[in-house]
């Protein structure tokens, strides 16, 4: 599942939002079993253009779309995250 901001926000935050979801990698977060909350994002008209996700688990993922309009993906090792249980 994807979840996006349900605050307002601008005409341009939003367009750059709409970009992203048109992406097949957003496309297969929506489908994810995990819940993937989008927690940053440009505001500013673009490129570069960025969208920042956490899911449930405490993962984060950036996506970057460059000037040529191609998305990127990276993961964020620099987020502290808590233990999960062990079974």
């Amino acid at each position: 599942m994807l979840r996006l901001p349900t605050r307002p926000i601008t005409a341009a935050a939003r367009r750059n939002l709409d970009a992203f979801q048109t992406t097949s990698a957003a496309k297969e977060l929506v489908d994810d079993v995990r819940t993937w909350d989008v927690v940053a994002f440009s505001w500013a008209p673009g490129p570069p253009l960025r969208v920042t996700l956490r899911d449930d688990r405490g993962e984060v993922v950036d996506f970057v779309m460059d000037a040529e309009g191609l998305w990127r993906m990276h993961a964020n090792p620099n987020v502290p995250r808590e233990a999960l249980a062990k079974a």
